[in-house]
């Protein structure tokens, strides 16, 4: 299994996620809430000559909604799920969460409530 599949298929076992999840960029016709997953780097901390080691996946699951009660809500989800040794199959490790706010960019009065997750696993 590829690394973004690894990501999508931890991201979609969590319980009552929402249907909109992609890599890199939200569809546009999608709409809210979404969860975007990106990948900050891949690093190799016990790498030798001979031998590359495992790989340490660091990536982030952007929560994007409408509320900042329904961002909370889905992003403490991911978190709840990244520390559950259970779920998905390919153990996380929470790194930080971080809060933001983007102003509307289609027309419409609310703007968007961002919940980030930065998490780490070893593939």
């Amino acid at each position: 299994m590829s690394i973004p599949q690894k990501a999508h298929t931890f991201l979609t076992g969590i319980d009552d996620m929402v249907s909109n999840v992609s890599p890199f960029v939200r569809n546009h016709n999608a709409g809210f809430p979404a969860v975007v997953y990106s990948f900050s780097s891949d690093l190799f901390p016990s790498s030798t000559n001979e031998d590359a080691g495992p790989r340490l996946v660091r990536w982030n699951a952007m929560v994007l909604a409408r509320t900042l009660e329904e961002a909370e809500t889905i992003g403490e989800s991911i978190v709840t799920a990244a520390r559950s040794p259970q779920t998905g199959g390919c153990p996380q490790r929470v790194i930080g969460v971080s809060r933001e706010f983007e102003s509307a960019y289609d027309g419409e009065r609310q703007g968007i409530y961002i919940h980030m997750t930065e998490m780490e696993f070893f593939a």
